[in-house]
């Protein structure tokens, strides 16, 4: 363990570059090892319709794709980042802001959340029915219980899982 980093050996690296050529679906040529050949199986562009491909122009490519900023900027992003807030744009959702100048009165309170506890349905439904009721006997404040409501549903649903039991 000194200071030296360890090295590894032609053939470490060799089996390497094989295991991520096989991941890719991409196979060695074995008459020659500069060039790469696609696998029958694999799907376009790696398959039978593309030619080979020189290792060192793929190499190449990729120097002079780094090369410009922007590039090397958008491949940084891209790592770092959720691709759905790269490519929104900014000044669409600039310009998309809606600013709302009219306010709804707020009708019947207190408004009733029902949290986690599964029970939409009811607070829902009692939500919407007590407003009427609010109304008509002339109430700032009024609720429905949804635990009694809910009791008694949970009753119904014994009583007909024990009757069509039977």
């Amino acid at each position: 363990m000194g200071q030296k980093q360890s090295k590894l050996n032609e053939a470490a690296i060799q089996s390497q570059v094989e295991a991520r050529l096989r991941a890719l679906q991409i196979r060695q040529a074995p008459s020659e090892k500069e060039y790469v050949m696609a696998d029958e199986k694999a799907p376009p562009p790696y398959g039978s319709m593309s030619r080979d491909v020189s290792i060192n122009a793929a190499e190449q490519w990729t120097k002079e794709a780094l090369s410009e900023p922007k590039n090397a900027l958008a491949m940084a992003a891209f790592t770092n980042n959720d691709a759905k807030t790269i490519l929104k744009s900014r000044s669409a959702l600039i310009a998309d802001q809606q600013v709302y100048n009219i306010t709804i009165p707020l009708e019947g309170s207190p408004v009733t959340n029902q949290r986690q506890s599964g029970r939409c349905w009811l607070f829902a439904s009692t939500n919407v029915f007590r407003v009427p009721l609010m109304k008509k006997y002339d109430l700032k404040e009024f609720q429905l219980s949804q635990a009694y409501l809910f009791y008694w549903d949970k009753l119904e649903k014994a009583n007909y899982l024990y009757v069509t039991r039977l």
